[in-house]
């Protein structure tokens, strides 16, 4: 803990952009050299020597370590700004001090301090007028007096947040509702001191003159009544006696209290060192016992929290009057570091802090281990202000809340596990006037508006995301006058707008009712909420024609997207306010499908300061008047219709940081002058445009971008030159742009600190750049040009590469190494060599495609890879058995193991593989039985396991191939099953080129998601050593675009039933050993269009019909080798031999199996007759011997 004054050299330190105080003993004034920190002000040129590197260049001063003095610095911990953990811009904290005096004039010359915290300290005077580029503040609880100074700036900090003027009496004027007397008027605080001044001088000078007044009273009566004076001498004489008697007595007391004093041993409470305060030992003890029950303390909230004054410690606030603790502020940040700083429980001691008036306990982990809002926190009779959201809380809000009569805020949201089924509780806090119970169930709470409405002195309302049932509740006496702040958002409420309760509530500033599912037209009375400053309707349903907002002067923030089907740009612009000056700043109309062209009284809106119009149908050319926006940050006009060039007013924006033009149909030339004003661009989209940039090589752009998106214009042919500068860059696509250059040598230095690349799709040629590894790239792609060479080490940090489609040549780098890695993509190279190991330690690997290379060798052992997805490893040389590293991969979607040399027997555990919807294991040597378990790929819609050594018959149960069959839906298109995921791959993968043998031929499909988005299903089996019967189920495999069964030993007839696949376009039945008619069914299959049944030992009459004679005019081989066929389209005639008993016999369906069977059953049958007969029957045997001797 320091104390003592902030010394006067701190402000040597110029290059200071981080001042952390906070939570000290610190007392004394602020200095008022404050302007010597240069770098919270816009002059940072100047030169430093090397001296200054060690003191001057000093930008992060955090001082808290206790039992030392200001003086000696040290120690750098974080800062806690705006209710949240920062990092960046300069900042000023010297909050919970003792400090004194009044604030710098000097602090408005720090244009680029971005936070002051002096919140908690004894300042006094005015607020100074002006408080620079500042964007938050907190000057709560001191001694501020006087007019709050008007302007844009400090009404923003106050509607952010409202506490930022408590605990200033003094303070006065709006926002505040405290009226300034004229006394409060004045414009310093020399005329308040004046008129003090004077105020005392005639009360002195007033006690002065009534006392020589009295005494010469007395005097004179005396003088001149003996008998009064006589009197007067014996009053005074008894008076004498007594007092002396009196102060005797009380001298004698109080030296035997110092004695007994003297004796006793030390109270551990301190003093204050600045006000003389005294710690209460039992709040002490109570605090202490609250510590215990914190389980977790990450980020050391309550390191100060020790023996000693209670009132110093970190977050404590003590009445400088009682000593009695009135404040506890632990509120965490809602993005901190460590997640939650505090976990454990809020203890019931805290009940011993009686005089409790602020309580913040926000952001952390204190719900304890029954998850439950503890009901004592009811109990706080003195307290205004609760805070506790953010607590992962559970249960029923506890009505005991209601108790708490003097509360003004009261905050429990984010809390997903609360619930309330009565807020009748709620009016009892007459005094309430903020209240956020977002995300708190109320769904059984129907009368909700009510209640609220009984609490006349609420400014602030917050029930998003509240599961509210409706809003169309009817009020006749509105309290709510005082209402400022409304938030119903993400309540679906499925009613029409215009019914709700809200629309007459004029004092309202800010309405947000985006996705609440109400629908139909706004009405008029939204026109007269001339109060309001932001409004947000979108994501509704709104009907056309839209309402006039013509008089809504106040309004600044307007959110309209995804809320009409249709409309007109220049009528929705016609009924936008209209006044003078235009205060409308943030106009939001992305997504409503408007059309027209941008209309000229858009001049108008002059403050405007983001305009997105993006993915609309807006035509027309970009108009000069764009470069009238002066104010403007943010233009979106991406995904419309826009045409022609871009103006060069463009340029005339200089505070434009983002600028997004993609996705249009703009064509033209962009120029240096279009960029020559943008000084503050960051962000930048032309892509999918027809644009053209053109500048000159040597030429340094005004801004440094950290966002550039140029697919598909044209950058070309040499490599643009000035992003070199462009050095802070994050993202940058460049992708399709017409570059036919080499990388250039500053590729790796100009950006070190991109995260992602894309210069795919051009004709980039060379070798890939050096010291990549050095860069923080998690994505990075360059396929589809003309590398050359081999690839040199990578980023650790990748997430995504691809540098498919190029001439890359070599092995891969032997010390790659990037644990995060997602998706590698090495398909269509010359790359050389076994698979490295080091891939089994990508644990987050599920896009894996390294097709069409030269790799070589068995599969590393792999295990854990259980995220894949996609494993494309066709056209290699790899060998050894099926792969096992992807056993356990049940997320597997995509295999394909074509044109290798694996071997072996296709695995058991293939069916555990059950999300699996492409399999292709084409022309390898795979030998042995199919087995049954890959029937359990229910997912299933290609399979080609063609060209190997695959024997035994195919598997029963293929109906369980769910995927490839249309009974289960009502439509004549397959539906992907529930069970089945749908085909995931990152956004910017491109597989091979996918082929497959189908209609005699073999066609390209295109990628892997374009040939499964199109339901090609499919069946390969072709080039097998299979034999058996051809299943009758595999007729329920309706969805079947194709399927090829040639080359093999199936026997017997043809599925009698196959006709039902009304799917098939492709069916190859081809050199078996098929014996039977035809099926008559195939004539019925009208999608059918090639069909190859030659070289069996079919018989019998072709099948009548148009589609089998078209088939074979287009394939007259498709009969060939079967020499039982006879009648049309053959010459040959059916005679009544081919006609026979036996074909009769063959078109039964299952003729010889029976036949079999039955002549079986039929002699084992007769020989036990015999057997029996003669054994049972002496007589009979008898015979029967006598018969045989006699034949013999």
């Amino acid at each position: 803990m320091f104390y003592g004054h902030i010394p006067i050299d701190i402000t040597n330190l110029r290059y200071l952009r981080y001042l952390n105080l906070a939570g000290d003993n610190i007392s004394g004034a602020i200095p008022r050299s404050l302007s010597n920190f240069i770098s919270m002000t816009e002059h940072l040129k100047e030169q430093v020597n090397w001296f200054s590197f060690f003191f001057d260049e000093l930008d992060y001063l955090f001082v808290s370590y206790v039992g030392q003095k200001v003086d000696g610095f040290g120690g750098i911990l974080s800062v806690v700004m705006k209710r949240q953990e920062l990092n960046y811009g300069a900042r000023i904290d010297l909050s919970l001090n003792h400090l004194t005096g009044s604030i710098p004039d000097e602090i408005i010359s720090l244009h680029r301090l971005l936070n002051l915290n002096l919140s908690s300290n004894q300042l006094s005077g005015s607020i100074p007028e002006n408080l620079g580029s500042i964007n938050y503040l907190d000057l709560s609880y001191n001694n501020l007096t006087g007019k709050i100074p008007q302007g844009h700036q400090l009404d923003t900090f106050y509607r952010e947040d409202p506490s930022i003027y408590n605990g200033n009496s003094g303070v006065c004027g709006p926002p505040l509702q405290r009226n300034c007397s004229c006394s409060k008027l004045s414009e310093n605080g020399y005329r308040n001191t004046s008129k003090n001044i004077s105020e005392s001088m005639f009360l002195y000078f007033g006690l002065a003159s009534g006392f020589i007044a009295g005494l010469w009273v007395v005097f004179c009566v005396l003088l001149f009544k003996r008998m009064w004076r006589i009197a007067y001498f014996r009053i005074f004489n008894e008076i004498c006696d007594k007092v002396y008697v009196f102060v005797n007595v009380t001298w004698r007391s109080y030296l035997l209290m110092i004695t007994q004093a003297l004796q006793q041993p030390p109270q551990p409470a301190v003093a204050h060192p600045s006000d003389g305060v005294i710690c209460r030992p039992h709040e002490m003890e109570a605090l202490l016992a609250f510590k215990q029950g914190i389980t977790s303390d990450q980020a050391g909230v309550l390191a100060s929290w020790r023996q000693g004054d209670c009132c110093n410690w970190r977050g404590i606030r003590c009445s400088n009057r009682t000593g009695h603790v009135i404040k506890l502020r632990l509120g965490s940040s809602a993005n901190n570091y460590y997640g939650y700083a505090l976990v454990g429980q809020i203890s019931p001691s805290l009940l011993s802090l009686d005089q409790l008036e602020y309580l913040d306990l926000s952001m952390n982990s204190l719900e304890g281990s029954t998850g439950d809002i503890p009901e004592f926190l009811g109990s706080f009779k003195n307290l205004k202000y609760l805070n506790l959201s953010g607590i992962p809380f559970s249960g029923r809000v506890p009505s005991h809340l209601g108790n708490l009569s003097k509360l003004h805020y009261l905050d429990i949201s984010g809390a997903d596990g609360t619930f309330s089924v009565d807020m009748s509780w709620l009016t009892r806090l007459q005094f309430l006037e903020y209240l956020s119970l977002k995300a708190v169930n109320l769904s059984k709470v129907a009368d909700w508006p009510h209640v609220v409405n009984m609490i006349p002195s609420l400014k602030f309302l917050d029930l998003s995301d509240c599961m509210l049932a409706s809003a169309n509740q009817s009020i006749q006496h509105r309290n709510l006058t005082n209402l400022e702040w409304l938030d119903l958002s993400g309540n679906y409420f499925d009613l029409q707008i215009a019914s709700c309760w809200f629309w007459n509530l004029t004092s309202l500033k800010y309405l947000s009712l985006p996705f609440t599912g109400m629908y139909g037209q706004l009405p008029q009375s939204l026109g007269r909420m001339v109060s309001l400053q932001y409004l947000d309707l979108s994501n509704n349903v709104i009907s056309m024609p839209m309402i006039s907002l013509k008089n809504l002067c106040s309004l600044r923030i307007l959110h309209l997207e995804y809320c009409f089907t249709y409309g007109n740009i220049n009528e929705m612009i016609k009924r936008l306010p209209r006044c003078s000056p235009n205060k409308l700043q943030e106009l939001h109309l992305q997504s409503n499908n408007l059309t027209g062209d941008l209309p000229s009284v858009m001049e108008y809106l002059t403050s405007i300061v983001i305009l997105d119009l993006s993915w609309n149908n807006i035509t027309g050319l970009l108009p000069t008047f764009i470069g009238n926006f002066s104010s403007l940050q943010t233009l979106d006009l991406s995904g419309n219709n826009f045409t022609g060039g871009v103006p060069y007013e463009i340029g005339m924006l200089t505070n434009l940081t983002n600028l997004y033009l993609g996705y249009n149909g703009f064509n033209g030339v962009i120029k240096q002058k279009h960029f020559g004003g943008l000084k503050s661009l960051k962000y930048l989209e032309f892509a999918y445009t027809s644009l053209k940039i053109e500048v000159r090589p040597e030429w340094q752009p005004p801004f440094r971008l950290y966002y550039a998106d140029f697919a598909t214009c044209q950058l070309g042919p040499l490599f643009p030159a000035w992003l070199r500068w462009m050095v802070d860059i994050d993202f940058l696509d460049i992708s399709g742009t017409g570059i036919k250059d080499r990388i250039p040598h500053w590729f790796s230095d100009a950006f070190s600190n991109s995260v992602y690349l894309n210069l795919a799709r051009n004709e980039i040629t060379g070798n890939l750049p050096r010291n990549m590894e050095i860069m923080p790239l998690e994505r990075l792609y360059l396929n589809s040009n003309n590398l050359t060479g081999r690839i040199p080490p990578l980023p650790p940090n990748l997430t995504y590469l691809d540098i498919s489609l190029n001439s890359l040549s070599g092995p891969l780098p032997s010390n790659f190494l990037a644990p995060n890695l997602e998706e590698l993509s090495l398909f269509s190279n010359r790359i050389t060599g076994a698979v490295p190991e080091y891939i089994c330690k990508c644990k987050e690997l599920t896009v894996l495609d390294l097709a069409n290379n030269l790799f070589e060798g068995p599969l590393p052992p792999c295990s854990g890879l259980t995220k894949l997805m996609t494993v494309e490893l066709s056209n290699n040389s790899l060998s050894g058995e099926f792969p096992s590293f992807m056993q356990n991969s049940t997320n597997l979607q995509f295999l394909d193991l074509a044109w290798n040399k694996f071997t072996g027997r296709l695995p058991p555990w293939i069916g555990n593989l059950v999300g699996l919807q492409f399999l292709r294991l084409k022309h390898n040597m795979f030998s042995g039985n199919i087995p049954m378990s890959i029937t359990n790929l229910g997912c299933l819609q290609y399979l080609d396991i063609a060209e190997n050594g695959i024997y035994g018959s195919l598997p029963r149960h293929m109906l369980n191939f769910t995927a490839m069959r249309m009974s289960h839906s009502a439509t004549r298109y397959p539906v992907q099953p529930l069970f089945c995921s749908y085909y995931y791959i990152p956004d910017e993968y491109q597989s091979v080129s996918l082929s497959t043998d189908t209609k005699g031929q073999e066609l390209n499909y295109g990628s892997s998601s374009h040939f499964l988005s199109i339901k090609m299903m499919s069946i390969d089996i072709s080039s097998n050593n299979l034999s058996g019967k051809i299943p009758e189920e595999i007729v329920t495999l309706d969805a079947l675009v194709n399927l090829n069964l040639s080359r093999n030993h199936f026997s017997r007839t043809i599925p009698y039933d196959i006709g039902v696949m009304q799917s098939l376009q492709s069916l190859d039945l081809s050199r078996n050993m098929l014996s039977g008619e035809i099926p008559a069914s195939m004539s019925d299959m009208t999608f059918l269009s090639y069909l190859d049944l030659s070289y069996n030992n079919l018989t019998g009459i072709i099948p009548p019909g148009s589609q089998l004679d078209s088939l074979y005019a287009s394939n007259p081989f498709m009969y060939v080798g079967n020499v039982g066929l006879c009648g049309p389209p053959f010459i040959k005639i059916c005679s009544s031999n081919n006609i026979s008993l036996e074909s009769d016999f063959k078109r039964t369906e299952g003729g010889p199996d029976f036949f079999y069977l039955g002549l079986g059953c039929g002699y084992i049958v007769g020989i036990w007759t015999v057997f029996c007969v003669l054994l049972f029957q002496k007589r009979c045997k008898a015979a029967f011997f006598q018969f045989i001797d006699k034949s013999y």
